[in-house]
């Protein structure tokens, strides 16, 4: 025990001696320090360890960032077939509300406005008037009788009259259809033009089928670039180009 008390004695006096420990380091005062340096190992550890999570940090940045662009680019595919879906189904409304105008319209004149229709009005009054004529007495009734025809005549007249105005008036649903339907597109900078001129040809040139069929020719001419998707960005057109240039090599 004691030899051992003076081997610890020996041996701190010897380090105090010397102002230095093991490593050969001291401070001003000769007392010893502990290293600085971190041994070599434990630097290459921590730069690894360091590069490592960077490198994780920005591979989940940029992989967040990919599914990002794409949802949007996904969602701004849905938003423009949904849009190209609208604008099909609008067209699509303007163009049978002016068949439905149309098919009204040639009914209401075939039955009421044409010549024919005429040509038969005049001949069912002449033929209840004369017939109220010859009830009335005739030639030996004189003017009673004449008076009793005329007025049968007109009743007759009036009756058609009325009629008539009934089918006018049924017109106003296919107009409102029409008006209706062409409102949304007259909103639009590329169609509206082109749907106002439909309009005027189905509403204030109306019997001119010509002049309606140039316009519907106009609108679809109008719709089918409407429904054109976008063209591509120059970014994109250079990527579809690298790419298409890349398939068109051969292979093997």
């Amino acid at each position: 025990m004691i030899t051992d008390v003076s081997v610890g004695r020996r041996s701190f006096v010897d380090t105090n001696r010397h102002g230095c420990n093991e490593t050969g380091q001291s401070d001003s005062y000769g007392n010893p320090t502990v290293p600085d340096h971190v041994p070599m190992h434990m630097d290459t550890a921590l730069l690894t360890t360091g590069i490592t999570v960077v490198s994780t940090v920005v591979l989940l940045f940029l992989g967040s960032w990919e599914t990002e662009r794409r949802n949007r680019r996904t969602e701004a595919r849905k938003d423009a077939a949904a849009d190209r879906a609208v604008l099909e189904s609008q067209a699509d409304e303007l163009v049978e509300a002016v068949l439905a105008l149309q098919i009204a319209g040639d009914t209401h004149d075939h039955i009421w406005a044409s010549w024919a229709a005429r040509g038969r009005l005049a001949l069912r009054a002449l033929a209840n008037g004369s017939a109220a004529f010859g009830r009335a007495g005739g030639d030996r009734a004189g003017a009673p009788a004449l008076l009793i025809a005329v007025g049968e005549a007109s009743r007759v007249i009036h009756d058609w009259d009325q009629e008539s105005q009934v089918s006018v008036a049924g017109l106003a649903a296919p107009l409102a259809r029409l008006g209706a339907a062409v409102t949304p597109l007259l909103r639009r900078e590329d169609l509206g033009p082109a749907a106002a001129q439909v309009y005027e040809a189905a509403v204030e040139h109306y019997g001119d089928d010509n002049r309606t069929a140039t316009a519907l020719s106009a609108f679809h001419e109008a719709l089918r670039s409407a429904l054109e998707p976008p063209a591509p960005t120059r970014r994109r057109r250079r990527f579809l180009r690298r790419r298409a240039d890349r398939e068109a090599l051969p292979r093997g």
